[in-house]
């Protein structure tokens, strides 16, 4: 379905675009980008958000101007909505006003997109390994990483069993390498849905790294489920000594766990009791660096930014002289016929 204009007759070729995630803390960021597709620089570009505030509360205002736009340089308008409750099948609309290079105003009714936020009530799910393996392999996944200091192996597996008590049966818990794997397993109360978790819970450098993989028979409570694991996690950690380091890469995350996954069951078959693995390990290095070279894009995006709303300030300007140079020129043109014309009356 495509956006509504509301003005009627023809408008400049503007697409919306627009999409969300669910963030660590389960709030919602919901983004609007305005494309202008035409030949000509729109500016006084409004976003007004529509939702239902008895299920969201949002961060900031509603309304977002983000100013000028030129032809194929598209701007977002991004919100972070807090959700009051589990978000199902929810519709986030917006409104967006501007002005063409006439300065005639338009008025774009966006076509709304569903939002799910949904934290699934679970009760444990009696599963053996095998079959716990397959349903892993066939249905929707999300992964999350995060690294803790101060905090060991054993007292993380500790914590992680406590957040999943009675919630998620543990189907299998075994030695790996500086580490544990768990396999835990739930059926969602109230929907025919089931949600499995792989932990991968490991030493490296100093660090204990804990790497998740959720799967589900559906896609949209995945970021819920994974987010309130890992919020009542780190809520047991900072009872302790330990601290949060940082996020692991979404990248590295999958490639561990498929590593480690992938030889424990060849290892399995085999009868071994643990697992050794090299490589697919997460340095803190490559974290730090990680952060470096993000607020380094993000200090260039800002330059380039800001160059640009400077041109298109000098582009309104000179646009602005010559529109008041033709008036003017109309009206010296107009007046001297005016002028001509009483003369010749005259004669």
């Amino acid at each position: 379905m495509k956006d509504i204009n509301l003005n009627g007759g023809r408008m400049p070729d503007v697409e919306i675009k627009r999409g969300y995630e669910v963030l660590p803390d389960n709030n919602v960021r919901f983004g609007i980008r305005v494309i202008n597709s035409s030949d000509f620089i729109i500016s006084d570009v409004e976003v007004i958000l529509d939702y239902n505030p008895s299920l969201f509360e949002l961060a900031g205002n509603k309304i977002q101007n983000i100013g000028t736009i030129p032809p194929t340089l598209p701007r977002t308008a991004k919100f972070i909505l807090k959700p009051l409750g589990c978000i199902h099948k929810e519709n986030i609309g917006a409104t967006i006003i501007f002005k063409d290079h006439q300065w005639k105003k338009h008025t774009i009714e966006m076509h709304p997109k569903e939002v799910h936020c949904v934290c699934p009530f679970l009760k444990e799910k009696s599963i053996q390994r095998a079959e716990f393996l397959t349903l892993s392999n066939s249905g929707y996944l999300e992964e999350r990483g995060v690294n803790f200091e101060g905090i060991d192996v054993d007292k993380l597996v500790e914590f992680l069993s406590h957040t999943c008590k009675n919630r998620l049966y543990k189907v299998d818990e075994f030695n790996i390498e500086s580490g544990k794997i768990l396999y835990l397993a739930g059926d969602a109360l109230g929907e025919r849905a089931y949600y499995l978790l792989t932990a991968v819970v490991k030493e490296y450098e100093g660090l204990t790294q804990v790497l998740l993989r959720a799967s589900s028979d559906k896609s949209y409570g995945l970021s819920g489920f994974l987010n309130e694991i890992l919020d009542n996690l780190r809520h047991l950690v900072q009872s302790t000594s330990a601290r949060e380091i940082g996020i692991i890469k979404k990248e590295q995350v999958i490639n561990i766990i498929d590593s480690y996954v992938h030889r424990s069951s060849i290892s399995m078959e085999a009868g071994a009791p643990s697992v050794n693995i090299g490589g697919s390990v997460v340095q803190h290095a490559e974290i730090k660096a990680e952060d470096e070279e993000r607020k380094k894009r993000e200090e260039e995006r800002l330059r380039k930014e800001q160059e640009e709303q400077e041109r298109l300030r000098r582009q309104r300007e000179q646009e602005e002289s010559a529109r008041k140079a033709r008036e003017e020129a109309e009206q010296r043109e107009r007046e001297k016929a005016k002028e001509e014309e009483r003369l010749q009356k005259q004669k």
